[in-house]
């Protein structure tokens, strides 16, 4: 036996006469053939001699590709002509021979080019694999391969969706192996990377992948390892899509955050429901409804119908710090804030700069979590009236309702399933995850200003940087600053105080300090109204790692408080985006009461 893919070169298989091979894939040879009696060019799959000989499960996997997908007539779904047998026994299928190459070969072209296809030509190519999905699946069938090379461009610019011979069949015997994976690491469902029981929308899921990749021009999970690759399908998120385009609306930006859901039941249920949010997409892209002939450029690919990667992604917007006037004193006002709150603070975030810094270089017995942002709490009530000490709680020991975990391993605090972005304006000037991290260090200490997005209202949401190392420290101060409006006061006296004394910051650390993620709540404190941001929402619930829409507050249940879902308000966004480009080392939130410090 030998998979020498020569020896049926020139030969005649039945009336089809093989011309030229194509390609090979992990079952079978893909060859050029001219049909004799037809005189049309097909495309022959057969089935490498050794599985054919060895396995008959992929016998029986690739004979059931013929079958369904014979019953399937739609123009993005490759019709398959007929079966058969090579004179060597090798399982063969002649199918629609697709000129202009697939999917995979035009990205490719354009990664060297450093192009882009338009965002109307990435989401009509997705809508019409959508539509070649729907009709798959209604049939029961679930591709479980779905990835660019699996999707061949006609001369016209039609995407066909191919190579469904690894398709699970609901309710049919089921072929595979105990243990045994089927798929491409880079565009596997975090469920099929799992093993479990698979439906549409796990291929709904891997069209999430590849107008990811589309669109920013790199998938959203990459590593030299697929194991590590399967390791992220499961547990990480992808880097926010705003950091590569922050040019997309809304729409699109929600589009591809729903089909990468962790959670299939947080996914679109349908790929019907799908086209419709691509349809929504396309319309709040301008672009006034489907358009299968944005496509027809793929064949071309001229540079003055694409895009240029340089001109999306932006740098946030940078400017000198000019420390704020201290607030107006209010007569009912019952005593500043004492001096201790702040030294305390001061104290807790170089103790939590210093066990960071000193973990990430001796960490022996210490798990390394590629940018992970950890934790440490420094409140212990939001109710409380009593004045308690301040103390960073470990990691492993920190309440979610703090907020931020670690950011990957489902076995931390995690909010459930991929944040997905509102309907509210996204943040602007989103950093940008070039080869040079942002917000870049700068050779000065600073201060300086960095805005990292605006709130629901358009005012600007801003971090201030102290230091110029490589290990990143974020500190939080209102998440819901209305209602604690001395968290602010707090943070702007940490900020002061490292001006004033900057050589106490670790030459190898930069600080990131955010006075209020919550410019728009009232100022009212201890009162629901002072944790709600423009839309209505209570920013610290939107956050919160268990997340639920009618969040409570003092014990009562407070319908939509929470969200629409979490991370939905461009605040929560705006931060968390913030961590991940920045790849904190820990993240710091606090909380003080209205007038006497820390709780």
């Amino acid at each position: 036996m030998t998979d020498s893919y020569n020896e049926l070169l020139g030969q005649q298989v039945d009336q089809y006469q093989i011309l030229q091979h194509i390609d090979r894939g992990g079952m079978a040879d893909v060859y050029l053939a001219q049909d004799v009696d037809l005189q049309r060019k097909v495309a022959l799959k057969v089935m490498l001699d050794t599985l054919a000989a060895a396995d008959p499960q992929f016998v029986e996997r690739f004979r059931r590709e013929a079958q369904m997908v014979a019953k399937l007539d739609h123009p993005n779904i490759v019709q398959v002509y007929n079966v058969g047998r090579t004179p060597a026994n090798q399982p063969y299928i002649a199918m629609q021979y697709i000129e202009g190459g697939s999917l995979r070969d035009k990205l490719k072209e354009l990664a060297e080019r450093e192009k882009l296809l338009t965002t109307e030509q990435a989401l009509n190519i997705a809508r019409q694999i959508a539509l070649a999905l729907g009709a798959a699946h209604k049939a029961g069938i679930v591709h479980r391969d779905m990835k660019p090379a699996n999707v061949l461009i006609r001369p016209d610019g039609t995407p066909v969706l191919v190579d469904l011979g690894i398709a699970a069949v609901r309710g049919g015997a089921k072929l595979t192996q105990t243990g045994s994976i089927i798929g491409t690491p880079a565009y596997m469902s975090p469920e099929q990377v799992r093993g479990v029981p698979l439906d549409g929308r796990a291929d709904l899921y891997a069209l999430g992948v590849i107008l990811y990749e589309i669109l920013a021009g790199i998938r959203p999970f990459e590593a030299d390892e697929s194991i590590a690759v399967l390791h992220k399908q499961v547990y990480e998120e992808p880097f926010p899509l705003s950091g590569f385009r922050p040019d997309l609306t809304p729409q699109t930006l929600q589009l591809v955050e729903t089909a990468l859901q962790k959670d299939p039941s947080r996914r679109y249920q349908s790929a019907e429901e799908m086209v419709q949010a691509i349809d929504d997409a396309i319309q709040a892209e301008g672009f006034y409804g489907p358009n299968p002939q944005a496509t027809v450029v793929l064949t071309q690919l001229e540079d003055d119908a694409l895009i240029s990667r340089s001109q999306l992604v932006r740098p946030p917007e940078k400017r000198p710090y000019t420390p704020a006037p201290p607030p107006p004193e209010k007569e009912n006002a019952k005593r500043p804030m004492p001096l201790w709150a702040a030294a305390a603070l001061v104290i807790l975030v170089l103790g939590i700069v210093i066990f960071f810094l000193f973990r990430s270089v001796t960490g022996p017995g210490l798990p390394v979590t590629e940018n992970a942002a950890v934790v440490a709490d420094a409140s212990s009530s939001d109710e409380s009236g009593e004045e308690t000490a301040v103390s960073a709680t470990p990691p492993e020991a920190a309440e979610p309702a703090a907020a931020v975990a670690e950011t990957f391993p489902t076995e931390t605090p995690l909010p459930t399933g991929a944040p997905q972005p509102a309907d509210t304006p996204p943040p602007t000037d989103t950093p940008s995850p070039t080869d040079t991290p942002l917000p870049t260090v700068t050779p000065d200490s600073g201060p300086e200003i960095i805005t990292i997005g605006q709130s629901a209202r358009g005012a600007p949401l801003e971090a201030v940087r102290l230091g110029s190392g490589e290990k990143a420290i974020v500190l939080v101060g209102g998440l819901h600053a209305g209602y604690v409006p001395a968290s602010v006061s707090l943070a702007q006296r940490l900020i002061n105080y490292f001006q004033d004394n900057p050589a106490l910051i670790p030459a190898s650390a930069t600080l990131y300090i955010i006075p209020s993620v919550n410019p728009d709540s009232p100022n009212a404190p201890g009162k629901l109204e002072g944790r709600l941001n423009g839309n209505g929402v209570d920013l610290n619930r939107n956050w919160d790692c268990r997340w639920t829409e009618n969040a409570q507050w003092r014990g009562n249940t407070v319908p939509g408080s929470g969200g629409p879902f979490s991370f939905s308000e461009p605040e929560t966004q705006a931060l968390r985006d913030f961590i991940l480009d920045v790849n904190a080392q820990a993240v710091v939130f606090w909380e003080a009461r209205a007038t006497l410090g820390l709780t």
